[in-house]
Formats: structure tokens, C-alpha cells, sequence
């Protein structure tokens, strides 16, 4: 009970740290496989933020060469555009161009845009897509001013490489809860700054493109801060509030769990696959003693032997008066002696369906003949499942020889033992 108990935890234990192994090479392979994909993934970032710094730029060059109407003061809808105009005034009707550049920011933002609007610096009107009503209780000349100047975005058409647009930080919208970015780009004309043009970025749109792309990918970057491996970049014109990305350890575990294990038990699998078949071409299934085919051209190479040829005594009576099942089951049992007569490194091959032969290393003659007539004793010592079973035994010791003339000399010796009243020992 102790040897069974000892052998299920040495099983154990071995299956743990090949499971172990296993995860180790799962999750450290998944792991680079993630780290390599952030880098990726902060490319379709900058990607998707530089598609809007294009678009609000292109929005500039629109409203530079867009004509206007005279309004008076009042709320228009054009093109599904609202426009709050405060006192009559000549305006620039944007719509045309507001709309084209929400269809373009749309789909690259998956339609996470909040608003876009277009504040004049005059404040007379102001152009909104959706119309908030947070707008038009905190923008007013002062403010419009204030951001430009904030922002850093003061005389930007003086600048040939650097930003000429600024994406805010993360704030909470007033009245709504959402959580916003927005790009601001001002728009000049003759050194005048004209316009201030706003687009709003629901926050949102950074999770859903790591959504996107980790489903895509299979991977499992997290904009989380306890990470195992992280990397924090500002993203295109942001001075504030970098993207965090990395890979939690905890995901990372839950995730490659399985798959190690499957590949463990997929292992384990095709090791057994290969243990049996290669039994199966070097061992004989009944006895498993070595096969013939198998072990027959490595006595080939040899030239020293100590041989033993087994027969079993008048098996074919026995096949013939209690049947071939009865017959395999003396076979099993005369071998099963056998093998408690030799020693680990000694050679056993069931040579036909009851002759057996046996090779020995670092044996002299006189042991081998000891141990031919333990073998003999062994196997007559008591019945066989109620039958007198005995073995003739053939043998030889000899050097500087070939097998077949060894084989010959130890067959001879079977031969005489036979027919000198079996279950006895010849060693020549």
C-alpha cells in the first residue's frame, strides 16, 4: 500500500512540473506575443488621432473658402447642423463641411465622436453637431480666448513642424457625465485667429479600439495601471493623461491555464502513442520478451555469446488437448520464471511460439550454466495452472564468433537435450 501510495505522488508530482513547464512556455510566449502587439496597437492610436488632426485640418482649409449669408439673431438648423446665431451677423454656413468631417471622424473612431463645434472669435454665432446645452452656458469670447491661449495654440500657423492642434486632457462633461478628450484646432486667417474648432472625443474610443483589436489579435493588453508589464505614452499633440497599456498577470494566468494544461495532457498523449508503438516493434505482446524480428540483427553485430535456447517441453500436446488459449497461458507463465531468474540487463526474446532465447553479458561459462539449470528448476519446481510443465535447454559460451555458428551450437545443444528426456540443461 505504501509502494501504491509513493507511486501516485511521484505521478503527481511529475505531472506538476510538466504542467508547470508547460504553463511557463505558454505564458511566456503569449506574454511576448502581447508585448509585441502594444506596439501595434499604440501605431493604431496614433493612426486613428492623426486621421482627426488630418480631417480638422482639411475643416480649416473648408472654412477659409466657405461663402456666407446674412442672420439674424436666433437658432437654424442646416444639414442637421445647429447654428445659435446672438446678434445679426454675415456667417459662414459650415454644415456641408461639419458633416463630411463627422463622416469621415466617425468611422475611424467607430462613432464615439460627442460633438463638433465651431466657435467664432466674434461669438456672434457658433456652429454645434449635436446642439449641448452645456455650450452655450460655458463658451463666450473670454472663454474661447482663454483656451486658445491655455492650450498653447496661439499664432499655430507660425509653426511648420510642431503641433498646430492640441488634444486635452480627460474631463467630466457638465451636466452628462461623460467623459470627454477634445481636439481643438484654431482656425487663422491673415495671422487672425477666425475660428476655433472643437471636436469632442467620447473617452470611450480608446477602450473600444483595445476591444477591437485585442478580439482581432487574441490578445489581452489592459489600459489598466497593476499591470505585469506596462508601457505609458502621450499621444500625438497631448501633454496630459498618457495611454496606459500593458498585461495584467492575472488575465494572463487565467488565459494560458488551459491551453498548457491541453498541451500537457496532449503530451503526455502522443509520449504514450510513441512508448507503445515502439513496444509494440521491439516487444512481443504476450510474453513481452523482445521480438525477433527486433533483436535478431544485433546478435548479428556481435561476437562474443552467452546463449540460452528454452523449448518448452510436448507444448504441442498441451495446445492440442486444452486448446491454444490454454496454450498462450503456459506461455505467459514459463516466461514470467524466466524473467525471475535473469537480470535487468539480460537479453529475453521470444524466439518462435515456445522457444525462447536468452543473452548474457559478463557471464562465465560455469555461471551460465548454473543459471540455464535455476532456469529449468524454476519452471518445473511446481505446475502450471495444474500441468507438469518443463523447458529443454540449449547453450553455448563462446568468443570470436559469428551468431549463426553460435546459434547452430546452442540449437545442437537444445537438440541433445531433448532427446536425451527433456527438461534438463546442455551447455557446450
Amino acid at each position: 500500500m505504501i509502494i501504491t501510495v509513493n507511486g501516485f505522488f511521484k505521478k503527481n508530482v511529475l505531472q506538476l512540473k510538466l504542467f508547470t513547464v508547460f504553463f511557463i512556455i505558454c505564458s511566456s510566449l503569449y506574454l511576448m506575443y502581447n508585448i509585441f502587439n502594444i506596439n501595434k496597437l499604440q501605431k493604431q492610436y496614433v493612426a486613428t488621432l492623426e486621421g482627426i488632426y488630418s480631417g480638422a485640418r482639411r475643416f480649416g482649409s473648408f472654412y477659409n473658402n466657405t461663402g456666407t449669408v446674412n442672420l439674424t439673431k436666433g437658432q437654424y438648423i442646416f444639414n442637421n447642423v445647429s447654428v445659435i446665431v446672438n446678434s445679426p451677423v454675415e456667417a459662414k454656413i459650415l454644415s456641408k463641411g461639419i458633416n463630411k468631417l463627422r463622416s469621415q471622424i466617425d468611422k475611424l473612431t467607430d462613432n464615439h465622436i460627442w460633438t463638433i463645434a465651431v466657435f467664432e472669435t466674434s461669438s456672434h454665432y457658433s456652429h454645434f453637431d449635436p446642439l449641448r446645452s452645456v455650450y452655450l452656458k460655458i463658451y463666450d469670447h473670454i472663454v474661447l480666448n482663454s483656451i486658445v491661449k491655455n492650450e498653447g495654440l496661439k499664432d499655430t500657423y507660425q509653426s511648420f513642424y510642431g503641433c498646430n492642434i492640441k488634444l486635452t486632457d480627460i474631463y467630466e462633461e457638465q451636466g452628462t457625465n461623460a467623459i470627454l478628450r477634445t481636439v481643438y484646432y484654431p482656425i487663422y486667417n491673415n495671422k487672425k485667429l477666425d475660428a476655433l474648432l472643437a471636436i469632442d472625443l467620447n473617452n470611450s474610443v480608446f477602450k473600444n479600439i483595445l476591444d477591437t483589436f485585442n478580439r482581432k489579435q487574441m490578445t489581452i493588453i489592459s489600459m489598466e495601471n497593476n499591470n505585469l508589464y506596462q508601457r505609458s505614452e502621450l499621444l500625438p499633440c497631448s501633454e496630459v493623461d498618457p495611454i496606459h497599456l500593458g498585461i495584467n498577470f492575472y488575465t494572463l494566468l487565467k488565459i494560458t491555464f488551459l491551453p498548457s494544461l491541453l498541451l500537457m495532457l496532449l503530451y503526455l498523449s502522443l509520449k504514450k502513442l510513441i512508448i507503445n508503438k515502439n513496444f509494440i516493434l521491439r516487444y512481443d505482446q504476450m510474453t513481452h520478451f523482445y521480438r525477433r524480428d527486433y533483436y535478431e540483427n544485433k546478435l548479428l553485430n556481435q561476437h562474443d555469446f552467452n546463449l540460452l535456447i528454452i523449448d518448452i517441453d510436448h507444448f504441442k500436446k498441451v495446445n492440442d488437448t486444452y486448446g491454444h488459449e490454454m496454450g498462450d497461458k503456459v506461455i505467459r507463465d514459463v516466461t514470467k520464471r524466466i524473467n525471475h531468474c535473469i537480470r535487468k540487463n539480460d537479453i529475453a526474446i521470444r524466439w518462435g511460439g515456445e522457444e525462447f532465447m536468452l543473452s548474457f553479458n559478463n557471464i562465465t561459462s560455469h555461471q551460465l550454466t548454473k543459471k540455464a539449470q535455476q532456469i529449468c528448476d524454476a519452471i518445473a519446481l511446481y505446475p502450471i495452472l495444474d500441468l507438469d510443465i518443463t523447458v529443454s535447454i540449449g547453450g553455448v559460451s563462446t568468443t570470436n564468433t559469428d551468431f549463426n555458428d553460435a546459434y547452430k551450437a546452442a540449437d545442437q545443444a537444445l537438440y541433445y537435450s531433448k532427446n536425451n528426456g527433456r527438461n534438463q540443461v546442455t551447455i557446450v
